[in-house]
């Protein structure tokens, strides 16, 4: 049950995150996907949905203020 403290948890599509957020690109956000997807779930940043990917503004944006989004793929990624 919620309580009237609690923020609900918003979920958008990867093409309603980069209307909302235009910081971001389709492709940046597939790419961050792809290499740190597992790492995005854990985090609860991302679930996946069948087949589409909705994206946890709030979590998202934490995830990516820790840090974690420094290094995605090569060298230096986790």
């Amino acid at each position: 049950m919620q309580t009237e403290t609690e923020t609900p948890t918003e979920f958008y599509s990867v093409n309603d995150y980069i209307k909302r957020r235009p910081a971001f690109t389709k492709g940046g956000l597939r790419h961050l996907f792809f290499h740190q997807g597992e790492e995005l779930e854990r985090a609860g940043a991302i679930v996946r949905f069948g087949a589409r990917i909705l994206i946890d503004d709030a979590a998202f944006l934490a995830w990516l203020k820790a840090g974690n989004g420094r290094h995605i793929a090569g060298r230096g990624a986790a």
